[in-house]
């Protein structure tokens, strides 16, 4: 047992292994979350380790707080977990990967298929100079949630093109309900989700790539046509007279109270919805917005909020990797994440055919499947780009939404700041894996 939370901890621990249980290969790994949030990691390891004769997976959590403190020195030290969760963000695998502290793991993603669980657009975000160092961990998506008791009752169906969408705003905007879509922009964050979903849909998967790995710039065509779309149904009174001054917490009460029609979010709202909502719960569904322009795809919304990576040097990595591929791989793996509300990286329809899940929930997982083969963009672009761009992302969204700032305008000062940052060396390591 190594000896990194102390004699006593260590003790403890070891006080709850089975004597039949020293011999094996211990595969210690360590995740972070809030109490409630990590419990799944338990149940996958029992589970597990029970089919195991040679390996025995130790699940130690910590709070997020006192997680990345405690983890570069136990690694640097060697005596790091063997497998263990990170953020996959600008800055924080490049630290471990210089450091030479997590393994590659390239290899294992050719023997094992990874290809073909992991998306493209993840893999992206988990991979540099050729290299996978990590697997992708919980996916988050977005949609538009929509109130199907107001559509009923307005007369207007889910709609599928542009047209049929400004249809339905127009109609919503005549039975008199003001904000057609809610938006709470006065908290900023809520904007760049609308931000990352259309510049995703004007540039597609290659274009945004083309700018975080390469020689592309914010002010290209395809972003300013995306900021300019944003602008114009803003000033169309699609996200009501003033959706600067509603804040997101406010816009939520409105939308599950029944008096905002919709509202494009995450899953992540499900269960205040649920408990805010009761019995009209039913009300709610989720559609993917359609495309703004002919010949225009639908590309999926998916962001990663954490990797998985094994310490560089661990003598469990074959272990730890057999563990992530119960986990990811194996259908009862990803049935049990689903369950406890981790979305897994890649295809869901068998998965989401077992899973208990609420409705909402697998609406808008399943809408993200249904156009998963056009490819995906990122749903956070505010996670993945430098702190200085995020600040004049989210503020020129509001300059966009107040008509104070030109779409070129905003692009500009987007790019000032990426290449700023860029110089910097503040942002992520080109993506992919080497052929």
């Amino acid at each position: 047992m190594r000896n990194y939370f102390g004699a006593a901890a260590a003790l403890g621990v070891m006080s709850l292994v089975p004597a039949a249980a020293l011999a094996q290969s211990e595969v210690v790994v360590w995740v972070a979350g809030e109490p409630g949030q990590t419990t799944i990691y338990d149940e996958l390891a029992e589970a597990f380790n029970a089919s195991q004769s040679d390996a025995t997976i130790t699940i130690v959590k910590n709070s997020s707080d006192l997680f990345n403190p405690a983890l570069v020195p136990a690694l640097s030290a060697g005596e790091g977990p063997d497998l263990f969760t990170f953020g996959t963000g600008p800055g924080q695998p490049a630290a471990l990967i210089a450091g030479g502290l997590v393994a590659d793991l390239t290899d294992a993603y050719r023997e094992h298929n990874w290809g073909d669980t992991i998306p493209e657009g993840i893999v992206v975000q988990t991979s540099s100079d050729g290299k996978l160092w990590a697997f992708g961990n919980e996916v988050e998506t977005t949609g538009m949630f929509y109130n199907k008791a107001i559509f009923d009752e307005v007369g207007i169906s889910v709609p599928t093109s542009w047209p049929e969408m400004e249809a339905a705003v127009a109609a919503l905007q005549e039975a008199g309900y003001d904000t057609p879509i809610g938006l709470g922009a006065a908290d900023k964050w809520p904007t760049s989700h609308w931000q990352s979903m259309m510049f995703g849909r004007y540039a597609g998967p290659e274009g945004i790539e083309s700018v975080l790995f390469g020689d592309g710039a914010w002010t290209d065509a395809p972003f300013v046509a995306a900021s300019a779309k944003l602008q114009e149904m803003g000033q169309a009174g699609w996200f009501g007279a003033t959706p600067v001054a509603i804040g997101y917490g406010e816009l939520m009460d409105r939308f599950w109270a029944g008096e905002v029609p919709m509202t494009f979010t995450g899953p992540w709202v499900i269960g205040g919805g649920i408990e805010a909502a009761g019995d009209r719960i039913a009300d709610y569904g989720v559609f993917a917005v359609p495309p703004f322009e002919d010949g225009q795809a639908i590309h999926p919304t998916n962001s990663i909020g954490s990797g998985w990576y094994i310490r560089d040097g661990s003598d469990n990595k074959d272990h730890a990797i057999a563990f992530l591929n119960s986990m990811f791989l194996e259908t009862d793996g990803r049935v049990a994440l689903l369950n406890a509300g981790t979305i897994p990286v890649g295809p869901l329809d068998e998965a989401l055919a077992q899973a208990e899940m609420s409705q909402l929930a697998q609406d808008i997982w399943q809408t993200s499947d249904d156009h998963a083969a056009n490819g995906s963009v990122p749903a956070f672009l505010d996670t993945i780009t430098p702190g200085s761009l995020t600040t004049v992302s989210y503020d020129g969204l509001q300059g966009l939404l107040l008509n104070v700032m030109t779409p070129e305008e905003f692009t500009a000062e987007m790019q000032d700041a990426w290449a700023a940052a860029k110089a910097a060396g503040e942002i992520m390591l080109p993506g992919g894996i080497a052929e």
